[in-house]
């Protein structure tokens, strides 16, 4: 048995069961105008993220499969694998319903969809084999930052993903990037990925991701510019005081990955995952279950001044109700 097995076995996430579920609500946007209210250029970023997963879990997905030969002696890594492949393929499913919604409502993510489309194809067919699978982990590192920070948060939350059908959305699938985020990861090195590969995977996901943003979400904003008023402005600089999505801290983290001996359990979150687990019981069951889904929940929210970690597990069974 090699030492980085020896190490992996060692490591939280080494028995960490990874369940596929199916959503309970159907992702929705409540009115006919912004996801964040008043905030219009907020939504349009918002628009433009979830417009990358499903091209993007297909991407990942992918990459993974590439390199299933490298866990086939491996038979914990390669039960996570088929758990991460079950839970990718039902985020790109949900964020597909949701991005059809905003497409109606005039945001453009069948355009941003073709530009990640476009950029998971080149990274697919760009040498070395290994490129692939080390932009995946990279990636993972981010929406595992992204979960992290939206499970911890609560006026992250409230402020950008407050809209009753999108908040179970996002809860759901934040929760499922924090149990699947060593996946990718354990794979790349399994595959023989060292730290020049993870490094390279870094900078392209990195340089992909910044420069489909600017482009797409800028784009937007610019395109929507007769709408947009000082009252917007103001919304936009208030909520990015408020919200941690978007922050300095988010940057330090996600570059905590260039650290030599890096793995992504060095943050440990299953006493999060585990809360959060129970907090969904109700919203998202395990796949096969014959539960009909809802448009949205009308439960006991999260109190607005309490994070996760505070509020007892008995009072926050969902999620839906009245901020």
């Amino acid at each position: 048995m090699s030492i980085a097995h020896d190490t992996r076995a060692e490591r939280p996430s080494a028995q960490r069961d990874i369940p596929v579920r199916k959503l309970g609500t159907v992702p929705d946007v409540a009115g006919d105008e912004w996801i964040v209210e008043g905030d219009p250029i907020f939504s349009h970023l918002l628009a433009t993220l979830s417009a990358v997963f499903p091209k993007g879990e297909e991407f990942f997905v992918t990459s993974v499969r590439r390199h299933r030969d490298a866990v086939r002696d491996r038979p914990e890594l390669k039960g996570q694998v088929k758990g991460f492949i079950g839970q990718e393929a039902m985020h790109g499913r949900e964020h597909r319903v949701l991005n059809d919604r905003l497409a109606e409502l005039g945001y453009n993510t069948v355009r941003a969809d073709r530009t990640i489309g476009q950029i998971c194809s080149f990274v697919l067919k760009t040498p070395p084999k290994r490129l692939a699978i080390a932009a995946t982990a990279a990636a993972e590192h981010y929406t595992g930052l992204l979960g992290e920070t939206a499970l911890v948060h609560q006026p992250t939350r409230t402020i950008l993903f407050g809209q009753p059908a999108v908040e179970p959305l996002i809860c759901w699938h934040a929760l499922e990037e924090l149990e699947h985020k060593n996946v990718a990861f354990d794979v790349m090195v399994a595959a023989g990925g060292g730290y020049p590969i993870r490094v390279a995977g870094f900078a392209v996901t990195t340089g992909a991701l910044a420069g489909y943003i600017v482009f797409e979400w800028g784009r937007s904003v610019f395109e929507d510019r007769r709408q947009l008023t000082w009252a917007h402005a103001q919304r936009f600089a208030s909520n990015l005081f408020r919200q941690r999505l978007v922050s300095f801290q988010f940057l330090f983290n996600a570059f905590k990955y260039l650290r030599p001996g890096f793995h992504p359990d060095d943050t440990n979150t299953d006493e999060l995952v585990e809360r959060w687990r129970v907090i969904l019981a109700d919203v998202a069951q395990p796949q096969g279950s014959t539960t009909k889904r809802v448009v949205q929940l009308t439960a006991d929210p999260i109190g607005a001044d309490q994070s996760p970690a505070q509020q007892p597990a008995a009072d926050v069974n969902n999620l839906g109700g009245d901020r």
